[in-house]
């Protein structure tokens, strides 16, 4: 795994870059996205990513090429702002993997205000547990015979907003507050020196993605 500041770093430039490269830089930043994914062992993720990126792309094409609608204009147009943030969030999705501790000890050796560090925190680790979370309450509906995936329940959209969508408005109002309350907790907000067990450095490795990461600026020459 890199370290956690060159992730970070990669995670802005690509964020930048997604704004004004065009679509075919797009395709190539996502490209790089994925390889940089591959470069820190995540494997699974990667090939998981590689599946739903490869499929938006294959879905834009046919679209694009094959039919023609005032309704799939408007959703083609969706489809290339999904291809366009996707970069940005696969590369997130990789930065989540790491240890909450290791995040704010290696982002406060960046001098990121608190408040900042406290909000980006907590949103990296509020998302993978919210999804957690509605697997969760969508396997309770199920049980209960209630499940989106069955079309006869769309008729019973009183239940299905009961027993789907206001546990899990509950659960992710007080998700919230123990995210907020658990980085309290680690002194995030305490105006002094932090401390961490991690040893935070640059290895040799994180070369590897320097050079990778760097490689994205290329995009910004494709046509």
């Amino acid at each position: 795994m890199f370290d956690v500041r060159l992730q970070f770093s990669l995670l802005l430039i690509c964020g930048c870059l997604a704004i004004f490269v065009t679509e075919a830089g797009s395709l190539v930043l996502g490209s790089i996205a994925l390889l940089l994914l591959v470069c820190q062992s995540h494997y699974r993720l990667g090939f998981n990513w590689l599946l739903s990126y490869s499929g938006f792309v294959l879905l834009r094409y046919f679209i694009a090429n094959y039919m023609s609608d005032t309704f799939l204009n408007i959703f083609l147009f969706m489809l290339s702002i999904t291809l366009k943030t996707l970069p940005t969030v696969i590369i997130a999705s990789g930065l989540a993997k790491v240890p909450s501790g290791k995040l704010l000890a290696s982002l406060q050796k960046l001098k990121i205000p608190e408040s900042i560090l406290l909000t980006f925190t907590i949103a990296l680790r509020f998302f993978p547990i919210l999804r957690t979370e509605s697997k969760i309450i969508g396997e309770n509906a199920k049980i209960r015979g209630i499940s989106f995936k069955q079309p006869k329940n769309w008729l019973h959209l009183q239940q299905m907003f009961e027993y789907a969508i206001i546990p899990l408005l509950m659960r992710t109002i007080r998700l919230a507050d123990d995210l907020s309350a658990s980085a309290t907790t680690r002194g995030i907000d305490a105006p002094c020196q932090k401390t961490s067990h991690y040893e935070i450095a640059f290895r040799p490795k994180d070369a590897v993605g320097l050079i990778v990461g760097l490689s994205m600026l290329s995009t910004l020459w494709i046509a």
